[in-house]
């Protein structure tokens, strides 16, 4: 028997995570030794931590892993009871399991091992502790033991790609060589990063270091960038096991990255060829899971497998364990995404995108089981807050529009339709650039696969991220109503949503003295403020996460001008997406082979 180090117990040692206690331990805020690695705790103030990233997920590790005799080891000091405790959900809140309590005085740092149960029912293992003086714990780490024969070597590369975002990438390569390419680390020798420059305005003496290489590259995006990372990892000496996908705009903790790779070397053998995803937490509220996985349906439309939720709290911490019953269409986005090089080899590298959707037509190609467990994540700033009328409305709905057409189970007239839907929305509040922008993403769909071929991704954003609208605080405009009543939604009856819509808020079949002067107050980028915006001239659409916005104007010359353009592209893509669908997927292996690669990225 082998044992093994699976979980470490983390202390917020990050700044920016200090005042975000409740993912590490549940009381009140308590007080850290300089170096954040030792807690102190008061007499009478109890500490659980079956948190977020402190609970151990033992359904999961059951499910991926054949382990036994789960014990914790903890260094303690002071007069406490050490709890070990299990949580269930029953059916939706936390039902709390105690197995044992056992009582210690120390006057010294002490070692503790604390055992919990083979055969269980519950979802979450964890432990509390219950002072009667003054305490202080550091060093906890949870242990199992695995037979010799199930444990597999491991070679972990970290692939991340980056666009002139210095410091960001800067800061995650020192925590990365401090935490784990060090002397101490337990990984150090098999685990490797490759950092990927797209911008190439890094320098080596910055970045490279023991197993820690610099790529400059060509600004091919996410997808580029990542299939440069990939190409890397396989050609490494030795050859990289699994390849991990990470954003470099995240914050990051070590030991996600350590926890994966723990996982990767017990694996049972029905799961060796999974994705393991990491979940995206919110910058912006650092408790909040934006999503663990996600799914790209049948009919093009993306969800999360779980819904946004508080991770201070416990019913949500436990419910991370409930693995999904079916798995089609599910993926793991690529901000923190472990892939097997085996699967690599065997479905080819992405898809030249330059950026949105890649990581979505990666998975349902793979068609590979994903893994997510609670305490692997980053943290990422929302997407609310990041709208950009380029990338979310051009990027997203032509990359659908490709994706659909080379992925069987996809339906690309379900995704035209989806686009066209969004046209008109978009002319409804006067968005004229956005409206634009999927014109133009229906039109180089319409190119076919050829157009995929040359590198014009960025000139494609340089020429057309111009239409991207310039938002100014809302301060600067004369709102006529507080600002919390700008984001409400007064409804429309049932004719004049039908006139709404039959005129596309008043811009065909009516006068222009026909429409309000007032000026409607909407959310930027969000849901359809019909009930506002009725025959409104003009359309104030506000950032609601950063009070900036933009006056857009009602103008029936660009309007019109629009709307023929749009028919004659979308009477073509009547004719040509049947053929164009098999064109798409006829030239899928070339371009997503590594030859296809190395001559786009001159390599």
């Amino acid at each position: 028997m082998k044992r093994l180090l699976l979980q470490k117990i983390l202390l917020p040692s990050d700044e920016r995570l200090q005042i975000h206690w409740g993912l590490f331990y549940r009381a009140p805020r308590l007080s850290l030794s300089a170096d954040c690695k030792r807690l102190y705790i008061p007499s009478g103030v109890s500490v659980d931590f079956a948190t977020y990233l402190n609970g151990f997920s033992i359904q999961k590790w059951s499910l991926y892993s054949d382990l036994k005799n789960v014990t914790l080891n903890i260094t303690a000091k002071g007069h406490f009871l050490l709890k070990a405790v299990g949580y269930h959900l029953n059916p939706v809140m936390p039902d709390r399991v105690e197995f044992s309590s056992t009582e210690y005085n120390f006057s010294e740092d002490s070692q503790i091992a604390l055992s919990f149960p083979d055969d269980t029912k519950e979802q979450l293992f964890s432990f509390e502790i219950i002072p009667f003086s003054d305490c202080e714990v550091s060093n906890g780490a949870f242990y199992a033991d695995f037979e010799d024969s199930s444990v597999r070597g491991i070679r972990l590369c970290l692939a991340t790609t980056t666009m002139k975002k210095e410091e960001f990438i800067k800061k995650n390569v020192r925590l990365l060589k401090e935490a784990l390419l060090s002397e101490t680390s337990e990984i150090r020798d098999n685990f490797f990063v490759h950092v990927v420059d797209n911008g190439r305005t890094l320098q080596k003496e910055e970045i490279e270091g023991f197993h820690v290489t610099l790529h400059p590259n060509k600004n091919v995006g996410g997808s580029g960038g990542f299939a440069r990372g990939m190409i890397e990892s396989m050609h490494q000496t030795p050859e990289a096991t699994h390849v991990l996908l990470m954003d470099d705009d995240v914050l990051v903790l070590p030991e996600s990255i350590r926890r994966t790779y723990a996982l990767l070397t017990v694996l049972k053998t029905e799961w060796q060829d999974a994705f393991i995803s990491g979940a995206m937490l919110e910058m912006e509220a650092k408790f909040i899971q934006h999503e663990a996985l996600a799914i790209l349906s049948d009919k093009c439309l993306f969800s999360s497998v779980q819904p946004i939720s508080d991770q201070n709290l416990l019913e949500n911490v436990i419910r991370n364990n409930i693995e999904i019953s079916n798995q089609s269409f599910v993926y793991g986005a690529w901000w923190y995404c472990c892939i097997p090089i085996t699967k690599i080899k065997e479905n080819g590298l992405p898809l030249p995108l330059f950026i949105r959707g890649d990581d979505a037509e990666y998975g349902l190609r793979a068609k590979a089981k994903c893994i997510a467990m609670s305490g692997l994540c980053i943290w990422h700033m929302g997407f609310a807050n990041k709208y950009n009328a380029f990338m979310d409305l051009y990027q997203v709905f032509r990359n659908l529009l490709i994706v659909s057409s080379i992925t069987e189970e996809l339906s690309v007239l379900a995704q035209a339709k989806k686009l066209r839907a969004m046209f008109y929305k978009e002319l409804r509040e006067y968005a004229y650039n956005g409206a634009e922008l999927l014109c133009l993403a229906l039109e180089h769909y319409l190119k076919g696969p050829a157009f995929l071929e040359e590198d014009k991704g960025e000139a494609i954003l340089k020429e057309y991220g111009r239409l991207n609208e310039k938002l100014i605080p809302i301060s600067s405009y004369d709102l006529n109503e507080p600002l919390h009543l700008l984001f409400t939604n007064p409804g429309l009856s049932l004719p004049r949503r039908i006139l709404y819509r039959l005129t596309i808020n008043f811009q065909r079949f009516c006068p222009f003295s026909f429409t309000k002067k007032e000026i409607a107050n909407v959310i930027f980028g969000g849901k359809e403020f019909s009930g506002r915006q009725y025959r409104c001239r003009k359309i104030l659409a506000v950032n609601e996460f950063n009070y900036t916005g933009i006056l857009r104007k009602q103008n029936r010359k660009v309007f019109h001008s629009l709307m023929r353009r749009f028919s004659n592209d979308w009477k073509r893509f009547n004719k040509k997406y049947k053929k164009l669908a098999k064109e798409y997927s006829a030239k899928r292996e070339w371009l997503t082979s590594e030859e296809f690669w190395k001559d786009y990225l001159g390599i």
